[in-house]
């Protein structure tokens, strides 16, 4: 009787452990939120105003990469340079919006980062997945366009 009480015991324990959500340990990817503001701070613009994102962008001025680790960690399919360009295409829709993009829950381990440009018109959403590991990661392939996509590889 009493090795079946510790059986039971033992499997209610693994069974509690498994069912337990997925939590990170690492503040920069622990929510959809902190992912995208992490991608935006690798490159310099969390502490610029969003406006003066706005004018740099469009006088076609650069930002400079200065976290590629924490940058390349908010990517669940980033496979190097090759992936370079589909980077920037999500980084240039988010940037222009840091201020104003709304997270949407789709589901526990979905999620999308979304606003408007500037003639108000939706931009393509940011797909975000929680990875087994608790992180929230932006999904690349999900987040551009096909077509886009294809004209980069064309490129390269």
């Amino acid at each position: 009787m009493r090795s079946r009480l510790h059986w039971l015991l033992a499997c209610a324990s693994l069974l509690a452990a498994c069912s337990s959500p997925r939590t990170s340990t690492d503040l920069r990817y622990n929510t959809p939120r902190a992912t995208v503001l992490t991608l935006l701070d690798a490159y310099g613009v969390a502490e610029i105003p969003q406006e003066e994102v706005q004018r740099r962008m469009r006088i076609g001025r650069r930002f400079q990469l200065n976290d590629p680790v924490a940058r390349d960690g908010c990517f669940s399919d980033f496979s190097g340079e090759a992936d370079e360009g589909l980077i920037g295409y999500v980084f240039g829709s988010l940037a222009p919006i840091r201020e104003d993009f709304v997270i949407t829950q789709r589901g526990a381990d979905e999620a999308m980062a979304q606003g408007v440009d500037s003639e108000g018109s939706p931009i393509r959403p940011v797909i975000l997945r929680r990875g087994d590991d608790g992180n929230w990661r932006i999904v690349l392939r999900e987040s551009v366009p096909g077509r886009t996509q294809r004209r980069l590889e064309s490129s390269q």
